[in-house]
């Protein structure tokens, strides 16, 4: 991390640079439909990961720290209320309140999308629209003083993902060519 860089932009510099150009986004998308969920959950523990190595920890506290940054984006899942559906997310949360959820960014079979992006095509944030809004949310980060999330009354799909992500990894598309792109 550069000694002036925040470490919310290298967490975001660092998953723009190594995870999420590499996303398989069919198969994310497949996996959402799937019992097991592996590769989504795979997936959720490299972003999970990052955050870990790029913040140092993944314990942060709402309200005023010492070296406690405002604002922070963590991995976490959505699960629409009308569809059940579900999808990862990197999701906003101002720890300067009490937790304030601000931003979402979908990762669902067209990449990473914004919720709220005004420039998307009308069918895009249609189907966004159906599949997930209005949602319930958590994220795998340990954020005290959050008054908005009870983890004890969180929908089954997100409990059994947040609860098993962990042991699960998985193999990221560049990964396969590793070794032809270090022979150049």
């Amino acid at each position: 991390m550069e000694e002036n860089q925040s470490k919310l932009d290298s967490y975001i510099d660092y998953i723009n640079a190594h995870i999420l150009p590499f996303i398989d986004y069919d198969e994310l998308d497949r996996s959402y439909q799937t019992e097991e969920k592996a590769y989504a959950k795979g997936i959720l523990n490299r972003l999970h990961t990052a955050m870990l190595e790029q913040y140092g920890d993944t314990r942060l506290v709402c309200g005023h720290g010492d070296i406690q940054e405002d604002y922070a984006v963590v991995p976490g899942v959505i699960q629409g209320k009308k569809t059940g559906e579900i999808a990862l997310a990197l999701l906003g949360i101002d720890l300067s309140s009490s937790g304030e959820h601000c931003q979402t960014e979908f990762l669902c079979k067209y990449g990473v999308i914004s919720q709220g992006n005004n420039d998307l095509p009308k069918a895009l944030a249609g189907e966004i629209t159906v599949r997930y809004l209005p949602y319930d949310y958590c994220y795998t980060a340990d954020i005290s003083g959050d008054i908005h999330i009870s983890k004890g009354r969180l929908p089954e799909g997100i409990k059994e993902i947040l609860q098993t992500f962990q042991e699960h990894t998985t193999e990221l598309l560049f990964e396969e060519n590793k070794d032809m792109d270090m022979e150049r």
